[in-house]
């Protein structure tokens, strides 16, 4: 099922009491708490990965007085293109590691909620008698889709709004979205699952089972995540090229 509205959230959360008899509720706690906390340094982004390398690009042009060989209305030139010039390279520099440590924390994010799902598996002994040969295979998606909606999104949007003034609805937009997408994206081999769990009837082989398809899919789901996040890259260092070969071409004519 997908989800895309609180409704559809509630809708789910019923779903998993009622048919896995799991309430996922129980694992938004004080631990998970700080280890999101830990996992999110969105107030430190744009210091430590836009701001910098704007700081870095002026020195590099203030360093140009004193290298360039420059004269009369060459210094007025130089002065008005160049800064321009290297405050859009390192704008664009800064804009390429935002989004590269983004994905890393977002990755940090859904690697925890692996965890957590995992944890949840491993209590399937609870929750036996409403498990059973018709619903094992998709207890995963269920699962999954619980712990991202119940338990992460609503500890991420509370954390980056106390964290992130000004700006926090935006980044927790952001952050919701890329979230949803994931967990409306994220495939379980559905059939190996119920091939594999069918063999077996002993319960913590079927934990195995369901932890091993985990670890499957979490590969399968890195590799989304970087097509994703390379995709948003891409039209950056195209501009960032362009930028950088005018600025040394700049450079080159105005020495």
């Amino acid at each position: 099922m997908k989800i895309r509205t609180k409704k559809d959230v509630e809708k789910l959360d019923n779903k998993i009491k009622n048919e896995l008899g799991i309430d996922v509720r129980k694992y938004r706690n004080e631990e998970v708490v700080e280890n999101f906390v830990e996992l999110l340094v969105f107030p430190k982004y744009v210091i430590n990965w836009v701001i910098r390398p704007i700081l870095l690009s002026l020195l590099f042009f203030i360093i140009g007085f004193y290298v360039l060989d420059l004269v009369h209305i060459e210094y007025v030139i130089y002065t008005i293109i160049g800064l321009i010039l290297f405050l859009i390279s390192g704008l664009l520099i800064g804009l390429l590691f935002l989004i590269w440590k983004m994905k890393s924390d977002m990755w940090g994010i859904i690697s925890y909620s692996l965890d957590i799902m995992k944890s949840a598996v491993a209590d399937i002994n609870q929750v036996n008698n409403q498990v059973n040969k018709d619903n094992r295979k998709d207890v995963l998606g269920l699962l999954f889709k619980g712990i991202i909606h119940i338990v992460t999104i609503p500890m991420v949007s509370k954390i980056v709004s106390d964290k992130v003034p000004f700006v926090g609805g935006i980044v927790n937009r952001i952050v919701k979205k890329i979230l949803t997408l994931v967990s409306n994206t994220i495939k379980f081999d559905e059939i190996k699952l119920k091939e594999e769990l069918s063999k077996q009837n002993d319960e913590p082989n079927a934990v195995k089972i369901y932890t091993n398809s985990i670890s499957n899919a979490t590969l399968g789901l890195e590799k989304i995540m970087n097509f994703t996040f390379g995709v948003a890259q891409f039209p950056l260092k195209i501009v960032f090229g362009i930028i950088f070969l005018i600025l040394i071409l700049f450079l080159y004519l105005i020495n």
